[in-house]
């Protein structure tokens, strides 16, 4: 190289690092001025970090290191926990075969017979087996509910019990027949016990006694069908009463018995579960992971064990690691900031790369519960693929933005003490990231 060229090669090297500092100054104002001046914004409290993985640079922050209430953004953590802790299949029985019987125990499974899982190996496995059949008590060491969840939501389709065997998702559904043009109990082991209301009742909301398996419901065809569901009670009587139910077979129980050199049998892929419980969100997918973990790391079935050893082994976040409760995000016990979750996603990132990421979270205007936001003008990708968490007055966006330039971010966006509903605070993040979108 010349002398002449060097010094063209530097001035052309000047200009651009030039125009790249003059673009990173520019793009800070735009963004100082979108948040700090939005009345929305200004109402409650609001973090923001958007992060170039490439460059391992923050290109923006905002109340970055505050703690906010995380509600389903935790189910990012739990994913983490379930790829550095799990196989590429999930552990569905765990069993021994002894003489002429076949002893078998929960992993924490929650696809067994779950209406939204068509292939059911285990299942398969315990109808076809020429063995007696005995269900030995598991030894579960955790309450159905986790520090922080709301005692009064039991009746909800999104706060199933928490069980080391986990069956038809451990609540009943009521199925829309269009033939028939009604509704169905499934299970119908339960329809004897859950009267189904007109969609005019007065009271819309499922109802349960809050100790008896005794409910009553108004179904409607425009929910989704996983919301037209009621958690059941669950305990192991019922557990094996469901199983003789469906598998048309006597199950024997033992209450105490040591697995040792125990078997498991799996039933699907990870992913496929934990892309179910990203895009739907899914809180029992989301508490069962944990027990997952435990049994493939030969662990009591007790998920703050799990968490603590993610924690401390694995998701090394300093100095304000998340302060984490439960699996799924329902708990307002965890505390999370915006910083921090940009550490989680660049963790995640060093398990899978970031293409298979963007396929298991929501993707904007595609699926999942960003179906009906963020989505791509005419004859543009999907940008935003993210995990939402939304807990009254708090709704947070933890994710991947890709930029009209190409480049793939990690963002966090968190808001918390609004007291509007989340609408007005979804619309107004949606006009934040399609200005990152365009500007980055």
């Amino acid at each position: 190289m010349t002398f002449r060229h060097l010094l063209f090669f530097l001035a052309v090297s000047t200009v651009f690092v030039s125009c790249s500092a003059i673009k990173g100054v520019t793009n800070k104002t735009m963004m100082n001025k979108t948040l700090s001046k939005s009345p929305m914004f200004d109402s409650h409290l609001t973090g923001f970090a958007l992060y170039d993985p490439q460059d391992s640079t923050f290109l923006y922050t905002w109340n970055e290191d505050k703690y906010f209430i995380p509600a389903s953004n935790t189910k990012l953590l739990t994913f983490y926990a379930g790829l550095t802790l799990m196989r590429d299949s999930v552990p569905g029985l765990k069993y021994i075969i002894k003489g002429d019987s076949l002893l078998f125990t929960g992993t924490g499974d929650p696809t067994f017979l779950h209406p939204d899982f068509e292939d059911q190996p285990i299942f398969e496995m315990l109808k076809d087996t020429t063995y007696n059949l005995f269900y030995v008590q598991p030894i579960f060491k955790d309450a159905p509910f986790a520090p922080g969840w709301s005692w009064e939501d039991y009746e909800y389709y999104f706060q199933p019990e928490r069980t080391a065997f986990p069956i038809y998702g451990n609540s009943i559904r009521y199925v829309y027949d269009s033939v028939s043009n009604q509704f169905n109990v499934q299970p119908n082991f339960f329809a004897d016990f859950a009267d189904i209301r007109e969609i005019d009742s007065e009271k819309l909301s499922p109802y349960r006694l809050k100790d008896y398996n005794i409910f009553s419901f108004a179904p409607d065809t425009a929910r989704s069908a996983y919301k037209n569901s009621v958690p059941f009670k669950t305990s192991d009587e019922l557990t094996i009463s469901l199983l003789e139910d469906t598998l048309k077979r006597n199950i024997n129980w033992i209450a105490d018995f040591e697995f040792e050199n125990s078997k498991i049998a799996y039933s699907r892929s990870s992913m496929e579960l934990f892309a179910f419980m990203l895009k739907r969100s899914d809180n029992l997918a989301a508490e069962q992971i944990h027990y997952l973990c435990a049994t493939e790391m030969r662990m009591p079935l007790q998920s703050d064990l799990i968490r603590q050893f993610t924690l401390e082994e694995n998701l090394r976040i300093y100095p304000k690691p998340p302060i984490w409760k439960d699996g799924s995000g329902l708990s307002r016990y965890n505390l999370v900031t915006p910083r921090s979750m940009i550490a989680v996603m660049s963790y995640i990132s060093t398990e899978i790369s970031l293409n298979e990421l963007k396929q298991v979270l929501s993707i904007g205007g595609v699926d999942g519960t960003l179906k009906n936001w963020y989505k791509p003008k005419e004859g543009e990708s999907p940008y935003v693929f993210a995990k939402t968490g939304t807990l009254s007055n708090n709704h947070n966006l933890t994710g991947i933005i890709h930029t009209k330039s190409g480049k793939d971010l990690f963002f966090s966006f968190m808001n918390n003490n609004y007291s509007s509903s989340s609408r007005p605070v979804k619309l107004e993040m949606e006009k934040v990231m399609r200005l990152i979108y365009e500007k980055y």
